[in-house]
């Protein structure tokens, strides 16, 4: 019995110390200032980014650059949107030993702006 109870604490420590994982979340109006303009909801976008890294205690090497820095043009290249309102985002990071993923998903409503008619002048 003893040895299965040390067999047991073996196991879910290192399970704790090798496999980690945490996340955020967070809510945005919108990606762009919009003015009191019309706009129309085209549709609700959902969208997932993943890169792997070799993270070594103080340091991260990852495998791929992360996706961060284009972010809402990706989104909204789909539909050729506007800008993105209402928007969710979470991300988590999971720990496989040195091998980290990091997952960042970002969902809103594309909108385009109403082209703007320009009312006649009376002569």
């Amino acid at each position: 019995m003893k040895h299965y109870f040390t067999v047991a604490s073996f196991f879910f420590l290192s399970l704790g110390l090798m496999n980690c994982a945490s996340s955020s979340v967070g809510i945005a109006t919108s990606n762009k200032p919009i003015p009191n303009a019309p706009y129309e909801t085209v549709k609700t976008v959902e969208k997932t980014f993943t890169w792997y890294a070799l993270d070594l205690i103080l340091f991260g090497l990852p495998f791929t650059e992360p996706p961060i820095t284009d972010l809402y043009e990706k989104v909204m290249e789909e539909d050729s949107g506007d800008a993105l309102v209402n928007i969710r985002y979470w991300n988590d990071k999971s720990i496989f030993g040195p091998l980290t993923r990091y997952r960042f998903t970002i969902k809103g409503d594309l909108v385009r702006f109403s082209a703007q008619t320009t009312p006649k002048s009376k002569k």
